[in-house]
């Protein structure tokens, strides 16, 4: 009787452990990405995906967002804990006409108090994109800059030319 009457609590305790606001609810505001889109150099009205796509950090141990995929538009994490991140953008990874441009984003960070369950968010404000010239042919003819606030993934903050 006492072991059906513990089981009885536990199970009632392990259910009653956690509640609704102990999950973060799907559609609810976290930190946004950078959206880039991609577009014609000759007509910058008109979407251009980019062949054979790879963009990683340009640390020493680099993180990888996109492996080799055609895209015209992504969205990219800024870092949470520092004012700049820096990006490898690769054109034709792995092939003998690979092109790699540099760009760090600068930025100032806020953080934000959502609820318990999803913790803060990080908003970015003054944006600013800096080419890393490494001397080389880019496949990256302009930068433009559409928003200088990343709060949301609604629109597209940067429009790269190539």
């Amino acid at each position: 009787m006492n072991k059906k009457l513990i089981l009885i609590i536990c199970v009632i305790l392990s259910l009653n452990g956690c509640t609704r606001d102990d999950i973060c609810p799907e559609g609810t505001s976290t930190t946004p990405l950078l959206i880039i889109t991609f577009k014609d150099i000759a007509n910058p009205l008109v979407a251009k995906s980019v062949a054979n796509l790879t963009i990683e950090t340009d640390y020493d141990e680099s993180i990888t967002f996109a492996t080799a995929i055609s895209t015209d538009s992504i969205g990219i994490p800024l870092q949470t804990d520092a004012n700049s991140t820096r990006y490898r953008f690769i054109k034709n990874a792995g092939a003998s006409n690979e092109i790699i441009d540099i760009y760090e984003f600068t930025y100032e960070r806020s953080t934000i108090y959502v609820n318990r369950a999803c913790g803060f968010k990080a908003n970015y404000s003054a944006l600013a994109a800096r080419e890393d010239d490494t001397g080389v042919t880019d496949w990256i003819l302009n930068l433009i800059l559409l928003k200088t606030t990343v709060e949301d993934e609604t629109e597209a903050h940067i429009t790269i030319l190539h």
